[in-house]
């Protein structure tokens, strides 16, 4: 049971793809989540312009998972406008789910009322490897800073309860020292860890023992007192 918690995909892949090759078989079941869209779509537009097969996402994404010895028929890339697709039992099924970035507010509808799928991703046994939004949702409560909101202000948001907060993230984090400050502010109020993902960063979870593995431009803010 790891959780896989990266800022930017390909620099933050290239940082643990060793240590992912250790963890993953060649045989493991992959689900793509990829419903971070910045407005809602349709079916047609997600097959045919968001994942095509052999666009720019699909590259990205599976291109990486071939690279760590994945086979392609053993990689599904879920479409949260199918409703034909029993999203749960897919999921259950699998080894890896792999939930992309973008617009968290849109992941969080789709996953926990739109496809229901809450309960699977919250006690799911297997690896999570999330960047950006996906890595911020797997937290019970995450926050946003105003550098990275739409919304331009800082603000917590209820995540999916993977990791029920024994410590905070922040994804692209930038050496500035008022920024800084606001995490280390955060870790004194909460009484936690904050760990600053930089973009050429990444942090390996294991669920089980609670074990944390730094790669790459990760700070730790650890509360005062």
């Amino acid at each position: 049971m790891y959780s896989v918690l990266l800022s930017d995909y390909e620099k933050g892949m290239s940082l643990i793809k060793d240590r992912l090759s250790k963890m993953i078989d060649h045989n493991y079941k992959v689900v793509i989540i990829s419903w971070a869209f910045p407005s809602e779509i349709n079916k047609k537009i997600f097959e045919e312009e968001w994942f095509s097969v052999n666009g720019r996402r699909y590259n990205k994404y599976v291109g990486s998972l071939l690279k760590l010895g994945i086979k392609k028929e053993n990689i599904t890339i879920l479409n949260c406008y199918d409703n034909t697709k029993d999203f749960g039992s897919i999921i259950d099924n699998s080894d890896v789910i792999l939930i992309t970035g973008g617009n968290p507010e849109m992941l969080y509808s789709k996953v926990t009322h739109e496809t229901e799928i809450l309960y699977n991703i919250k006690h799911y046994k297997g690896i999570i490897i999330g960047f950006s939004a996906g890595a911020d949702l797997q937290l019970k409560r995450y926050f946003i800073t105003a550098k990275n909101n739409y919304y331009k202000y800082f603000a917590f948001y209820d995540g999916f309860g993977v990791l029920n907060d024994p410590f905070y993230i922040d994804v692209h984090s930038i050496r500035n020292k008022k920024y800084l400050n606001k995490l280390q502010n955060v870790a004194n109020e909460k009484k936690k860890n904050v760990y600053a993902i930089f973009d050429d960063g990444a942090i390996i979870y294991n669920r089980n023992s609670n074990d944390i593995e730094i790669f790459g431009n990760v700070l730790t803010f650890k509360p005062y007192g």
